[in-house]
């Protein structure tokens, strides 16, 4: 194998590493965006920096804005206090046009917890695929989530469950989650 172990499983991922752990193979995806977008990183590079994630679109005069700041690509320079892209974190992105934002990096961990304070919280859903609201929010958080709203789609957290057009979370796709009360949870991994 790539270890020079004999009879070894490790192999060199598309990221560059060597080992037999398929949980940090690198994955590629695609965000399209097409103006103004909500959206997440289910898998990012180990350069988590606003000029490597967003370089590719910078002839689109991107604007980045996450929950209290942001960037802008203005006169070739990145301006804004957003230095870094976090996976548990949602951004609002806004181009000039169409683009693909083209994303190559290790999936994030399953079992991250998200710590959500009283209020508006902009997050991410942090898998590839998408799961109901139901099944991926554990039964003990969905009581102090009020609400979720997504890019032009929102779910009202009722007494019969949740009511709205938002049903399911997705991996590329960032969410308000207005919350009642401080709330710390995993997401449950979507059934495949």
């Amino acid at each position: 194998d790539c270890n020079n172990e004999l009879g070894g499983n490790s192999y060199i991922d598309n990221c560059g590493t060597c080992d037999a752990n398929p949980q940090n193979d690198c994955v590629s995806y695609s965000i399209p965006l097409d103006g103004v977008d909500l959206i997440s990183f289910h898998a990012l590079p180990d350069d988590k920096s606003v000029e490597n994630i967003f370089g590719s679109i910078v002839d689109q005069s991107p604007g980045i804005l996450g929950e209290g700041t942001s960037a802008n690509y203005f006169n070739g320079i990145w301006l804004g206090t957003l230095m870094d892209v976090a996976s548990t974190d949602g951004y609002w992105v806004k181009i000039d046009g169409n683009a693909s934002l083209e994303v190559t990096g290790v999936p994030t961990e399953p079992g991250t917890v998200y710590s959500l304070h009283n209020g508006n919280n902009l997050i991410s859903y942090p898998f590839a695929g998408s799961a109901t609201l139901e099944e991926t929010i554990p039964d003990y958080a969905q009581g102090s989530i009020n609400a979720i709203l997504g890019e032009g789609i929102a779910a009202n957290n009722s007494a019969g469950g949740w009511i709205g057009g938002l049903m399911n979370l997705s991996g590329t796709e960032g969410y308000w989650f207005i919350t009642n009360s401080n709330v710390s949870f995993s997401f449950n991994p979507p059934v495949e």
